[in-house]
């Protein structure tokens, strides 16, 4: 059976890259004072992901696999913005093992071609409550932006 998990959805761990930051390194996340509501997925990153309005002419340059995923994703990707360098963490709840047991941490980078996607779309809670590991997806810069 899976235990619970603790989700922490967009944890920033940068500062937003806009104005002068815009094609700058990273910068430490700005620091916040008492609790911060991590329960909602933070925008993903300005992306431009291929047009598939018209199914004819995008299967003419994708295979029907991609264009069936791509169907499921774009949904996802509505929500932009620039300031978008967040983590989302699943931790392992108070399970059979507790909340102080040691926990391998994974985690994980889409790596789908630099120029779409994000870590909101990968759900790492069933991993985290299955495999009792932590596991952390992230949002980075992509195409002309990264």
């Amino acid at each position: 059976h899976l235990e619970p998990v603790e989700a922490f959805l967009g944890v920033p761990y940068a500062s937003p890259p806009v104005g002068n930051a815009r094609y700058t390194p990273a910068l430490d996340p700005i620091p916040w004072s008492g609790t911060r509501l991590a329960d909602a997925m933070p925008p993903v990153c300005p992306q431009k992901y291929p047009d598939i309005s018209n199914m004819t002419a995008a299967l003419e340059n994708m295979p029907k696999g991609r264009y069936m995923y791509l169907r499921r994703l774009i949904p996802l990707l509505a929500n932009q913005s620039e300031n978008c360098l967040h983590l989302n963490i699943y931790v392992p709840g108070s399970g059979n093992r507790g909340v102080d047991a040691p926990y391998a941490v994974i985690v994980f980078v889409q790596g789908e071609s630099y120029d779409w996607n994000s870590g909101n779309v990968y759900d790492g809670s069933v991993l985290t409550s299955y495999g009792h590991v932590i596991v952390v997806t992230l949002n980075f810069r992509l195409g002309i932006l990264g």
